[in-house]
């Protein structure tokens, strides 16, 4: 059987998102783009690996989980039910730090890090100490594994928030848990039922985390110093009016056009 003919057969009760998965996890698990598949033999072995973790697919789980890694800026990031699956909103934040300091020394503080995928990117990327905090213990573990696999400098710190950081930063970045309650009832299965909590909630309204970075960053930035945040969909304005008692506020649209970033300047 070719890979095309095995994708076929197994692609007809699955929807367009679990489709576009599917496509992807072969193309994964046996390094194969979709333009071969018509010329390319797959074998018994392969089919029933593959079929076993369709059905983790069909369950609703992410494929992030299922192929243990997924791509982010130049760099391979390990993920577990402990951390969330990096989004493309989060590398697109990374690539703009990283044009705007390239050959720049730089130090940069990475809040609620969880993979430690913005962390390990920046340090990959640019001239930087890079110093990562989280509260879970297990994050940290993951975090720590994708540095040492990417050959990325970075000291991590267990803690909520700024607890055991000190020194001063040029930079804060902080991808914090930002969702409602609201938002929580209402989210798709493969986060809802996969993906830790932790890092999702930010309390009732979902600024909560913005609200600490509001009070307790300006102690930690140095003059002239610039935090980047992404927040939740319709959150920036709400964000920027939080924030612009001590910073003065610019918002990004994500490649999608939604206002997805905030970029904070501190007024000291």
């Amino acid at each position: 059987m070719t890979i095309k003919d095995f994708f076929t057969e197994n692609n007809k009760d699955l929807d367009k998102n679990q489709a576009r998965d599917f496509g992807w996890l072969i193309v994964e698990k046996l390094k194969s783009e979709p333009i071969e598949w018509g010329s390319k033999v797959i074998s018994t072995k392969d089919q029933n690996e593959i079929k076993r973790d369709l059905k983790r697919l069909k369950s609703g789980e992410p494929l992030g989980y299922i192929l243990g890694t997924v791509p982010f800026v130049n760099c391979e990031i390990k993920v577990t039910p402990d951390v969330l699956i990096p989004r493309s909103e989060t590398e697109q934040l990374c690539d703009y730090i990283i044009n705007e300091y390239e050959g720049v020394p730089t130090k940069i503080l990475d809040m609620c890090t969880g993979s430690g995928c913005i962390a390990v990117a920046l340090a990959k990327n640019l001239d930087a100490f890079v110093l990562a905090t989280d509260i879970s213990e297990k994050a940290l573990s993951v975090a720590r594994q994708n540095a040492l696999a990417n050959f990325a400098q970075v000291d991590f710190v267990s803690g909520d928030m700024f607890e055991r950081v000190t020194g001063t930063f040029d930079i804060i970045v902080c991808n914090p848990p930002y969702l409602s309650e609201k938002e929580i009832e209402n989210l798709p299965k493969s986060v809802k039922d996969y993906e830790p909590s932790s890092a999702l909630f930010g309390g009732v309204d979902g600024l909560d985390f913005y609200k600490k970075l509001s009070a307790e960053a300006p102690k930690f930035l140095n003059s002239g110093g610039v935090m980047y945040l992404e927040v939740g969909d319709f959150q920036a304005d709400a964000v920027a009016e939080i924030l612009n008692k001590n910073f003065d506020c610019d918002i990004m649209s994500d490649y999608y056009g939604f206002d997805r970033f905030v970029i904070a300047r501190s007024k000291k």
